[in-house]
Formats: structure tokens, C-alpha cells, sequence
């Protein structure tokens, strides 16, 4: 759709918490077994590896460029679950 990487990131990870968030009020399966699958397979693991390999390269604008989208990625998926925390506070 033409989003960047990081607020799509961000907005799936929402997705993810408000769906166990209900999966947990509604039949008592516990948030965290809704939560870990769907979110490691998300990781940027391209971006990881990427980064590793342009380092052993010797391109350090590059990998540091797939070590910021990797972070920023990382970083958006953890703030996505920690806003659909906020929806479950009782």
C-alpha cells in the first residue's frame, strides 16, 4: 500500500495486541501465546543479515543504513504492543 516499513511494523504489532487483547477477555487464552508467533515472524531478519554482511564488507553507509531499518522496525513493533497494553489496563 505504499507504507513505510516502521509504521506498518507499528500498526501490525497494534493489530496484533488489540486481537489477543479480545482473544483473552473473551475465550481466556492468555495474551501471550497470541502474541509471540505473529510478532518473531516479523522481526526484519533481511535487514539483520544485510547489515551483518555489508559490514564484513567494509560498506559502513549501508550497513548502517540496515542496522537503522532494522532497529526502527524493532522499535515500532515493541511500541504497537505496548499501545495495545494500554487498551487492557482494568
Amino acid at each position: 500500500m505504499g507504507m513505510m516499513l516502521a509504521p506498518a511494523a507499528f500498526l501490525a504489532a497494534l493489530a496484533i495486541g488489540l486481537v489477543a487483547l479480545q482473544m483473552d477477555q473473551r475465550f481466556n487464552v492468555p495474551r501471550m501465546a497470541m502474541i509471540v508467533a505473529p510478532i518473531v515472524i516479523m522481526m526484519p531478519g533481511v535487514y539483520a543479515y544485510e547489515m551483518i554482511v555489508l559490514f564484513n564488507r567494509g560498506q559502513m553507509l549501508d550497513a548502517l543504513q540496515a542496522s537503522a531499518a532494522s532497529g526502527f522496525v524493532i522499535g515500532a513493533l515493541a511500541m504497537g504492543l505496548a499501545t495495545a497494553r494500554f487498551f487492557s489496563q482494568r
